[in-house]
């Protein structure tokens, strides 16, 4: 029901109108005459209790979160059967879009998401697969309006394109294209879904969150970067002060492997478990490349090492669930 504040009385308490009557009620929330308010009853006996509904925009990002929250894997999962239906690979798959056009496009966003091996070599960096993602695809496109005189031209995103393909296709068009409708509706899903968690992260705590498909010639995997500033808040400038980036490896090759790095001004600290004496070896042999790559980058490395561990895959998820779901403000607030 909608509730209007009319009064505020003496005793801090207020009239209010709701239903077509008035009421004497108290709040600990702020309110001010003249407030309307969507509410919602909770009881009646032994008093009336109403709670404030939030606005359709929170509702939104609450069943957003929900939904990240309930299948954290969906990204990589979703990009990985839309690139099986390129390949042929999905059983039952369809034939692809006959619009050489658009097919193209997404192909083309596809690559620039996926991180290949050839790639992966030459240093793919965050802001750079967020916004081949479509993460920041809002934000390039207000600072492009801000621009007085220029038309705005936004890079392809892979949310773009596939928001492009399933705007445009018509309810009646080809039937190809219907049989794609699910999977690539259950990517953009997806993809908006972690835009939401990212905007979240950094309205109220200074972090950010990316997942990273891994699709290499017979392989698959994901990886997930988490990187937050200590001490992080609304505002947060991870480029200053300290922050502490984890990078979590899920790969049928490596298996698991877990990075934990500190980084403080130009100092940088950082641990990598692996589930096997095999991965250790693997990484250890890497080692010395990654620190002559952060000395040229200008950082002085205080601590660099591989250990193995047997339960890394126990301890990552309950990092990456610590740091998402846990005493922190994301998430839990609409928990």
């Amino acid at each position: 029901m909608e509730v209007r504040v009319l009064e505020r009385l003496h005793d801090g308490s207020f009239i209010i109108e709701a239903g077509g009557n008035r009421l004497t009620a108290e709040t600990e929330q702020p309110l001010r005459p003249g407030q309307a308010m969507a509410m919602r009853v909770e009881s009646l006996h032994p008093r009336v209790v109403l709670s404030v509904l939030p606005p359709p925009v929170a509702c939104v990002a609450a069943e957003r979160l929900r939904a990240f929250r309930a299948n954290p894997d969906a990204l990589a999962r979703s990009i990985a059967e839309i690139t099986g239906l390129f390949n042929g690979s999905r059983p039952g798959g369809a034939t692809p879009p006959s619009d050489p056009g658009r097919l193209e496009t997404l192909l083309a966003a596809l690559r620039s998401v996926l991180a290949e091996l050839g790639r992966t070599g030459e240093g793919l960096t965050v802001r750079d697969f967020a916004r081949a993602l479509g993460l920041l695809t809002e934000h390039d496109l207000k600072k492009a309006l801000k621009r007085p005189g220029e038309k705005p031209l936004l890079p392809a995103s892979l949310k773009s394109c596939l928001a492009g393909i399933l705007r445009e296709t018509a309810p009646g068009g080809g039937g190809m294209i219907r049989e794609w409708a699910p999977a690539l509706e259950k990517a953009l899903r997806a993809v908006e879904n972690l835009q939401v968690l990212n905007v979240h992260l950094q309205e109220n705590e200074g972090g950010l969150f990316l997942q990273v498909p891994l699709l290499f010639e017979g392989f698959t995997g994901k990886a997930d970067i988490l990187v937050r500033k200590e001490g992080g808040g609304p505002g947060s400038d991870s480029r200053d002060g300290v922050f502490r980036a984890l990078f979590a490896l899920d790969m049928d090759a490596l298996g698991d492997v877990m990075a934990q790095a500190r980084f403080s001004g130009k100092a940088v600290a950082c641990r990598i478990d692996c589930a096997s004496g095999a991965a250790v070896s693997f990484v250890a042999g890497l080692l010395p490349d990654l620190e002559r790559r952060l000395a040229a980058a200008g950082y002085r490395v205080e601590h660099l090492g591989v250990r193995a561990d047997s339960r890394v895959r126990e301890r990552m998820q309950d990092s990456i669930r610590e740091e998402l779901h846990g005493d922190g403000q994301a998430l839990s607030v609409f928990a």
